[in-house]
C-alpha cells in the first residue's frame, strides 16, 4: 500500500488530545516516530531529511506531534520550503472546547507543579486563557498550502474509531486493527509539589540541552508517573465570568471559521485540501 503523505504534523494547544493521538499512532506500523514526540522537523530541511531517511526505506509516514507549532513563526516558511521540494504534508489540527480545555489545563498545571502555579490562581487562569486557540491561529493554519485535518477533542476521545478511519483513509494507510484507546495525561496531584516542580525544571533543562530522546523515554515511563503523582480527585476549577465569555466567544468563532473553510466528513472532523497541486520532485530519500 502506497502512502499519500511523507510528513504528518499534529498541532494544537495542550490538553487537546495530542498525547492521546500520539499513543494511538505509535500502535500502527505505518506511522513512525524516529526520535521523539515533538520533533519540529519543519524548522530545518536538514533535520527533516535526516529524520525522513530513517523511515522512508520502510515505507512509513514520518509523524511529528508538535503542539505549539500552530503559533511558531517558522511554520509557514517551513511548510512552504518542504512543499517546494515535493514533500507531501498532512497537517492535523486538534481543537477542544476552550472552556473545557482551560479547566483541564489549570488542573494539569497544578498537578505538574508548573512555575505559574506559584504565582496564584488568577495569574494562572489569565495565562491559560491567553494560550487558547484564537481565530487568528485558525486562519493562519488555513493559509498554509497543505492538506488540513481538523479533529475535535470530543470526537477523538468518544468516537476514536471514526476519527482514525478518516485519518487512515486520507493517508492511504491500513486501518487500525484494534487500537487500545485509554485516557492519558490525566490530571493528577503531586506527591510533593516541590518535587514535581523540580521534575518540570529538569525536563526543561534536558530539552534545551538536546537530550530529547532520553526525555521522551522518561515521559513514557509509567513508573515515574506513579512515583511523582497520585490521581487527582478535586472538584472542577471555577473560571471567572470574564474568562468564560472570552473563551466561549473564541471557540464559537474558531468553529465557525473551520466550518466555513473545511468539509465536514464525520462528527467533529473536517478536511480542507491544499489549493495547489503537489510540486514535482520529492523529498530526500
Amino acid at each position: 500500500m502506497s502512502l499519500r503523505y511523507d510528513y504528518l504534523l499534529v498541532v494544537g494547544p495542550g490538553r487537546s488530545g495530542s498525547t492521546f493521538l500520539y499513543d494511538l499512532l505509535k500502535q500502527h506500523p505505518d506511522y513512525a516516530f524516529p526520535e521523539i514526540k515533538e520533533g519540529y522537523y519543519y524548522r530545518s530541511p536538514r533535520l527533516f531529511d535526516r529524520r525522513y531517511r530513517s523511515v522512508a526505506d520502510s515505507g512509513r509516514l514520518l509523524v511529528d506531534v508538535a503542539n505549539l507549532a500552530y503559533r511558531d513563526a517558522r511554520l509557514t516558511g517551513g511548510v512552504e520550503a518542504l512543499r517546494s521540494r515535493g514533500t507531501r504534508i498532512l497537517l492535523v489540527a486538534l481543537l477542544r472546547n476552550h472552556r473545557d480545555r482551560a479547566v483541564s489545563m489549570i488542573r494539569y498545571a497544578k498537578s505538574r507543579g508548573r512555575p505559574a502555579v506559584w504565582m496564584g490562581a488568577r495569574t494562572l487562569e489569565k495565562r491559560i486563557v491567553r494560550e487558547c486557540l484564537t481565530p487568528a491561529d485558525v486562519r493562519r493554519l488555513l493559509a498554509l498550502d497543505a492538506d488540513l485535518l481538523f479533529i475535535d477533542f470530543d470526537a477523538l476521545t468518544r468516537d476514536t474509531r471514526s476519527c482514525l478511519g478518516v485519518l487512515t483513509s486520507l493517508c492511504g494507510s491500513a486501518p487500525f486493527a484494534n487500537p487500545a484507546s485509554q485516557a492519558v495525561n490525566e490530571s493528577v496531584a503531586p506527591r510533593n509539589l516541590a518535587l514535581a516542580s523540580a521534575a518540570t525544571l529538569v525536563r526543561t533543562v534536558m530539552r534545551r540541552l538536546g537530550f530529547r530522546r532520553t526525555l521522551q523515554s522518561l515521559k513514557d515511563t509509567a513508573f515515574l508517573q506513579r512515583l511523582l503523582f497520585v490521581p487527582l480527585r478535586t472538584e472542577r476549577p471555577a473560571l471567572s465570568p470574564a474568562s468564560e465569555r472570552t473563551l466561549d466567544a473564541a471557540f464559537r468563532e474558531c468553529s465557525s471559521i473551520i466550518g466555513g473553510a473545511a468539509r465536514l466528513v464525520a462528527g467533529g472532523v473536517h478536511v480542507r485540501k491544499a489549493k495547489c497541486a503537489r510540486p514535482t520532485g520529492g523529498p530526500v530519500r
